[in-house]
């Protein structure tokens, strides 16, 4: 009989040190204990200054002098999933549980021929299904493949570990994908912003790829719209505890704020003519980490970038013949995601809200189930801050 799987994504904060390590094997005691069977993805271990996190690896390689070619940065960037695999594959086995760790390639993920933000076309499953019949775990290196033609390493983008164990989970036909972090769920807004901030029981898919879009950074939007189109639940937990975490999937149980996301700094970038009309926000997004903050009846658009990615995004406008009318750099944008109903009916108060404190806001936008505000980079977490005391009350969908 074939096994039930699910699929755990830890991220670098999990397996950055033997104790969280030894957490992830005690998650996967759990997940057998359920009669599941556990298919692995890892990002790499730590985050900036520890030795094999993945911003520690690009500023070495960009140390030698800039520009970098691209498949250059990706080849470096995937060493650190590669060790952090092949390092979280030894401890599983050291406890007993077989395992091999893969790479993207290894593991049959095949994406476009593109550098940094590579999409997946398509997972050929066989060999992970096959370590599964065996009893063996599969550690299958995240945020990265092959390109389908070259063979090339190729990497999905930054944070994008989530997008590949959403979509491993959708190829083997998993139960759900459990995305672990060190925050308990999705949170209404960043707790290291508000403090206490209420937690999430569960939320749609298409709220949460809005706030993910938008500033949230406990999901990649990618690994988001993956496990829609597969209707398959994904389920953000600790592995630094066992709360039930949040479920990301089709539900009517949810409040009418969900979420305050925020972004900042970012430059502000104005363009006109016919082409800013036929700007696609998920274009933007999936090429840029950009954001689409208006476009009206006016040939005129506004989008926020990050300043890594204005070169990149400056080219490719013009390539599409939008004219670029301003750039401003230092500026925020703060969000609320919430049910129809409740983005009509708290617009108005919401810009009550900042000119109360003494905030700036030259561009505001309302859309179905979002409305945004443009804010100084400085005023940013003050806003957040002023949103959530002002709307967010008890309510049946938080923790």
């Amino acid at each position: 009989m074939a096994k039930k799987v699910i699929v755990l994504k830890f991220g670098g904060t999990s397996v950055s040190t033997t104790e969280g390590r030894q957490l992830v094997v005690e998650h996967v005691k759990r997940v057998k204990s359920e009669g599941y069977f556990p298919v692995l993805v890892i990002s790499a271990m730590g985050r900036r200054g520890a030795p094999y996190a993945t911003d520690t690896l690009i500023d070495l390689i960009r140390a030698e002098g800039e520009p970098v070619d691209g498949r250059d940065e990706d080849l470096i960037y995937h060493c650190g999933e590669v060790i952090s695999c092949a390092i979280m594959s030894h401890r599983l086995k050291l406890n007993g549980h077989p395992a091999v760790a893969l790479t993207g390639g290894q593991a049959g993920i095949f994406t476009e021929e593109c550098s940094r933000r590579a999409k997946i076309l398509r997972i050929d499953p066989t060999r992970m299904l096959a370590h599964v019949g065996k009893g063996e775990i599969p550690v299958v290196t995240g945020g990265q493949g092959v390109g389908a033609v070259s063979q090339d390493v190729t990497i999905l983008g930054r944070g994008a570990s989530d997008t590949s164990g959403v979509a491993v989970g959708v190829a083997l036909g998993a139960e759900r994908a459990e995305i672990y972090s060190d925050v308990h769920g999705v949170a209404v807004a960043d707790p290291r912003v508000v403090s206490g901030a209420n937690f999430l029981k569960e939320i749609t898919y298409q709220k949460m790829y809005e706030m993910s879009v938008f500033g949230s950074k406990v999901l990649h939007p990618g690994a988001v719209l993956i496990g829609q189109r597969g209707g398959m639940e994904i389920v953000c937990r600790s592995t630094f505890d066992q709360a039930p975490g949040t479920s990301i999937k089709v539900t009517q149980n949810e409040p009418d704020l969900v979420g305050i996301a925020s972004m900042s700094p970012v430059c502000l970038i104005r363009v006109s003519g016919a082409a800013s009309r036929s700007i696609q926000p998920e274009d933007l997004y999936n090429q840029f980490a950009a954001v689409l903050i208006s476009q009206g009846n006016e040939p005129m658009a506004t989008i926020a970038v990050s300043t890594d990615w204005k070169p990149a995004l400056l080219k490719w406008l013009s390539d599409q013949g939008a004219s670029v009318t301003s750039s401003r750099p230092d500026w925020g944008v703060v969000s609320l995601i919430g049910q129809p109903d409740f983005i009509v009916s708290s617009f108005q108060r919401a810009k009550t809200i900042l000119v109360d404190q003494s905030i700036e806001t030259p561009i505001q936008e309302r859309a179905s189930i979002r409305s945004s505000f443009v804010v100084g980079k400085d005023a940013t977490q003050k806003a957040v801050q002023s949103f959530y005391a002002a709307f967010i009350k008890p309510s049946r969908g938080y923790q």
